[in-house]
């Protein structure tokens, strides 16, 4: 038909110009419906290079006569002018990276997309007006395309190029219309996907199993391609930063499930809980269009802008934002960590953004991604809320960076930060001078990362084998928890947590029966857990510590392979507990369970209690000695630790109860989206992925078979 076009174009350029013909259009949604474009100012350019403007009337029509012959170009490249949403306002006057946002963006970005399953209505209107049908999106008729997705492969009929190319004089864009024809244009409306979260203080399922999937995409690349020729990168690489951000969320094709993201980094097969929105509020990776941003804040190629990888300190980021939030990722360490092994002896440094000290060697780290979050923030941030993420190393990071930006007076930011498996950063003094930074932070069960730095790597090995080690867990426990009773932090370690602890335990109830539990549970038994199991399994002589971090680094239960998991199951597991009779956290079972295993954690306490006694007499009072005074102050003070451990035990007995008893609402899953309409039909798309089906999910996502009931 193309070529039909332009046989008839050329010969009738040769007969021409008379104005003796008309054009008439209709835009029309993804149903048919004309009024979202109502009111639109357009312009049509004939084949002479006239210009005719109009505005299409209240059901998207428009009627042009007494044109040029040939075929026209039809335009709607008007700038959006106000009255919608003001966050379009601000994408356009923003300081770098301007976005040149027309009147027909905004009204598309505002239409819906029509399931594929149902049938459009668009052909058939089109065939009752007699008109020429073709789907168009919001690039064919601007003239800047840069911040707009790719054109589709998929969408059809479309209009003929070469009628477009053998068109208007002197005109670059715009779809081509046949002269003396009526025509319905589909436009495809303009929508992505971003993570449905709460982004509220308090702590929910939700965002704990979301920031999870988006920490873990810290440790991709931005997976860009950019060779000679291309007018645009593109990010073809699955689970990079690139293609999770601009080539799934930000473009939806047939908008089937399998067109979401479902792989971060190497994490595959766990797929976001997301809502559709308006493509301007997706989070954005900026435009790359070099001609048009010329600023000395715009030289920065996308990825660029948006991500990091600082070799000197093994550091690696990522920063990106929507109209809710500005999402920053830190990265852990990898599997030969130069990092930890350097820096994990490191003396402490003045934290100069706030009060105390901090590791050295995160500090170093901070002052990189620090370096790479400021401009960001000078340029994109709009009264945003902040939300760090952070997993091991990048967790400990992820906290330098938030306390910084939550103390920073220009900004006012509200902050909320989400780690998983992160060590100590900082000193008593930090930890009370950040005391009003909102931090979730995430353990799993024997993950020994979270207890280090510690010293009680440095203690006599013989205060540590045998006995020191009080075991948790007998026939029916998990048969690694595990309490350094009192030779952890001997001396006094200077490195304290922050943040509210949700530590994920799973539970054996049986030889074929598991469930889990996220609970808090205060005793740092439980928290030193890993650490201090790892390094009871090391052997009778303490090994070297930096050898010994790595193999700690390696353990499986601190990859983000397992704290996905981990948050994966207390979110299905949290939402059958709500949806079932009892809709508490724990069943009776699981709370028996629980209560036997602290009741056989303070008898081994108590056990070593008395072992430790006997030793310490056996010192005898002679303080000639320098090596007995000293054996005997550390035994003091092991003493005096196990006396705290077990003073904290009836709290942890009190939170076990609380937990049988208190029920679990939509609040306490979804947090502020447990008011969101829509959360029924998302969590029903999200149920569709195989891994959310029962049938595969894991054991820990299911309740005790006494109160089972399915998902769905």
């Amino acid at each position: 038909m193309d070529e039909t076009f332009a046989a008839a174009l050329a010969a009738q350029g040769q007969q021409c110009p008379l104005r003796k013909q008309w054009v008439s259009l209709r835009l029309v949604d993804e149903f048919g419906d004309g009024r979202p474009y109502a009111g639109l100012t357009f312009q049509l350019v004939d084949t002479q290079g006239e210009q005719y403007d109009g505005v299409l009337d209240s059901d998207g029509y428009a009627l042009v006569e007494n044109m040029y012959c040939g075929p026209a170009l039809v335009q709607l490249s008007k700038p959006y002018e106000g009255g919608v949403d003001t966050w379009y306002e601000r994408l356009m006057v923003r300081e770098s990276y301007a976005l040149p946002i027309t009147a027909l963006q905004v009204a598309a970005e505002q239409t819906l997309r029509r399931p594929t399953e149902q049938p459009s209505p668009s052909p058939a209107r089109g065939a009752r007006e007699q008109a020429e049908f073709y789907r168009v999106e919001v690039r064919d008729l601007v003239e800047v395309t840069s911040h707009l997705p790719p054109a589709s492969t998929i969408l059809a009929p479309r209009p003929s190029a070469v009628l477009a190319a053998n068109g208007a004089a002197n005109a670059s864009f715009g779809v081509a219309l046949l002269p003396n024809r009526h025509h319905v244009l589909e436009v495809k409306a303009l929508r992505a996907w971003r993570p449905l979260l709460s982004l509220t203080p308090e702590f929910s399922a939700l965002d704990a199993y979301q920031l999870a999937l988006f920490t873990t995409l810290a440790y991709a690349d931005f997976g860009h391609v950019f060779k000679p020729g291309q007018e645009q990168p593109t990010y073809p690489q699955p689970g990079s930063i690139g293609h999770v951000l601009n080539a799934r969320l930000a473009e939806i094709q047939t908008g089937a499930p399998n067109d979401e993201p479902g792989r971060f980094a190497k994490v595959d097969s766990y797929y976001p809980l997301l809502e559709e929105v308006p493509y301007s509020k997706r989070l954005e990776v900026v435009p790359y269009d070099p001609q048009r941003y010329t600023k000395d804040t715009e030289r920065k190629q996308p990825w660029e802008l948006h991500s990091l990888n600082h070799a000197d300190t093994n550091t690696q980021a990522y920063i990106s934002h929507d109209d809710r939030m500005i999402l920053i990722g830190v990265r852990g360490t990898q599997e030969n960590p130069p990092d930890l092994l350097r820096d994990i002896d490191a003396a402490q440094v003045l934290y100069k953004e706030g009060v105390g000290q901090a590791h050295h060697g995160f500090y170093d780290a901070f002052q990189a991604v620090k370096k790479f979050v400021t401009p960001y923030l000078a340029n994109f941030f709009t009264g945003h809320k902040i939300v760090v993420c952070g997993h091991s190393l990048g967790g400990a990071i992820a906290l330098l960076l938030a306390e910084w930006i939550r103390r920073d007076k220009k900004l006012k930011a509200e902050v909320l930060l989400y780690t998983y498996g992160a060590p100590r950063a900082g000193d008593r003094a930090f930890v009370e001078g950040a005391s009003a930074l909102v931090h979730h932070r995430i353990v799993n069960h024997n993950d020994p990362i979270p207890s280090v730095p510690t010293t009680w790597m440095d203690t006599d090995n013989r205060l540590l084998i045998p006995g020191a080690v009080a075991l948790i867990g007998g026939a029916t426990g998990p048969g690694a928890l595990a309490f350094l009773a009192g030779v952890a932090n001997l001396q006094g370690d200077p490195f304290q947590h922050h943040g509210h602890q949700h530590h994920f335990l799973p539970l054996t109830l049986g030889a074929q029966e598991e469930t889990s539990v996220l609970w808090q549970p205060d005793c740092s038994g439980i928290e030193d857990a890993g650490c201090a199991y790892y390094g009871a399994k090391a052997g009778a002589d303490m090994p070297d510590r930096a050898a010994f971090m790595k193999q700690l680094i390696s353990i499986e239960q601190h990859f983000m392979t397992s704290y996905i998991p981990a948050c994966h199951a207390t979110l299905l597991r949290w939402k059958a507990a709500s949806e079932s009779a009892t809709n508490t956290y724990l069943s009776a079972r699981e709370a028996r369970w629980l209560e036997r295993e602290i009741a056989h954690y303070r008898e081994n306490l108590e056990a070593w209690e008395a072992q430790a006694r006997r030793r310490y007499e056996a010192l005898g009072s002679d303080n000639r000695i320098g090596s007995v005074v000293q054996k005997r102050r550390e035994l003091e003070r092991a003493l005096q630790r196990v006396q705290d451990e077990k003073e904290r035990l009836p709290t942890t007995l009190g939170r076990i109860a609380q937990l049988s008893h208190q029920r679990i609402g939509k609040s306490e899953l979804y947090g502020a989206q447990a008011a969101n309409p829509l959360l029924d039909s998302l969590i029903s798309r999200w149920l569709q992925h195989p891994r959310n089906q029962p049938s595969q999910t894991s054991l820990h996502a299911r309740l005790p078979r006494d109160r089972e009931i399915t998902y769905a």
